[in-house]
């Protein structure tokens, strides 16, 4: 294309086909089958269960991204292939499987979430993720690793941020297995915490919170926190929660969390916040990310201070960082 905007726009427009190459070299294993020495076609083809003339004409195009580089006759690692390896530290590729088919579908459903401010999912499935995920476990394990994966390099970063003193009681809201109440109690060991979560959710709950020294300051709360959360907690903690829900689903919790709190007690919210500036590609997408699975999104700062005046919270500001996240608190009111 002469054009140049018009040229730009259609690589755009490819950039799903990068995203199909990257996803299907995860889903075939080829950086776990690539040992520390060079390996045939034959060998690779076997390792993986593919046929060797397409797993050729698929590697060939790899190796034109900088994923694994062909050495005669033989694939060896580079950087980028070593960086998909299911045991690379920070790797992507539990992410990646995230997104199942799911996700592939929902992306081609944006127009009509635009135009009607439905969730794709529920448009598409009739059903919503998680009723999707009861019924379709790999779906909802590979989900579940992969959150795990993000857990395990934000929620250490989330505890060490988190304004906490001895004594006071976190209550964790919509926590899943606990593995952010468990990097809490771990850094403030004068702290106790419960999580609230549905009874399915607390079946497969953290094992040391459950056993151990953890187990002397952890409780766990049964329910839905869209209908009720426990009374008696300093911090009332909600991690990327908020963002999977509309305004007034996320009123509801804030206005249990004001009604349940005692006065003076803190709400904090850890999301990732809507910014200006050009490095907000990233926190956009997952904006309409949200959108597509829940009908939910992401927020600015005065955003939250809107939803908490609106629940009869009092907005405290952002209190702290961890990494992409903010921690951002309101107050319930003194009696």
């Amino acid at each position: 294309m002469r054009d140049k905007a018009a040229a730009e726009v259609f690589e755009l427009s490819t950039g799903v086909h990068a995203s199909a190459v990257v996803r299907a070299a995860v889903q075939l294993g080829l950086a776990d089958a690539v040992g520390d020495e060079p390996i045939t076609l034959a060998e690779l083809a076997s390792a993986v269960g593919a046929r060797r003339d397409t797993l050729g004409r698929f590697m060939r195009l790899l190796t034109a991204y900088g994923i694994f580089a062909e050495v005669g006759d033989r694939y060896e690692h580079t950087p980028t292939s070593r960086a998909l390896r299911s045991d690379a530290p920070d790797g992507p590729a539990g992410i990646i499987r995230l997104g199942g088919d799911w996700n592939w579908i929902l992306w081609g459903l944006l127009a009509h979430s635009v135009r009607t401010g439905e969730s794709a999912f529920q448009a598409h499935y009739g059903q919503d993720i998680f009723a999707y995920f009861d019924q379709n476990r790999q779906a909802g394990d590979a989900f579940q690793h992969g959150l795990s994966v993000v857990a395990k390099r934000e929620d250490p970063l989330v505890a060490e941020a988190l304004p906490v003193k001895d004594g006071e009681c976190v209550v964790e809201l919509a926590g899943g297995k606990g593995n952010l109440l468990r990097a809490v109690l771990e850094r403030h060991p004068g702290v106790t915490g419960v999580l609230v979560e549905t009874e399915q959710a607390l079946d497969t709950v953290d094992p040391a919170l459950r056993e151990g020294p953890l187990a002397e300051r952890f409780r766990a709360f049964p329910g839905d926190c869209q209908t009720a959360v426990p009374g008696g907690g300093d911090v009332y903690l909600i991690k990327q929660t908020l963002h999977m829900w509309d305004d007034e689903t996320c009123l509801r919790v804030l206005e249990n969390c004001r009604r349940a709190a005692p006065p003076g007690a803190r709400v904090v919210v850890v999301e990732q916040l809507l910014t200006s500036g050009p490095a907000e590609r990233r926190t956009r997408l997952m904006d309409l990310h949200m959108l597509l699975v829940a009908g939910g999104r992401e927020r600015t700062e005065k955003d939250f201070a809107e939803l908490f005046h609106r629940a009869g919270l009092s907005f405290g500001g952002i209190r702290g960082e961890a990494g992409d996240l903010r921690l951002i608190e309101a107050v319930t009111p003194e009696a």
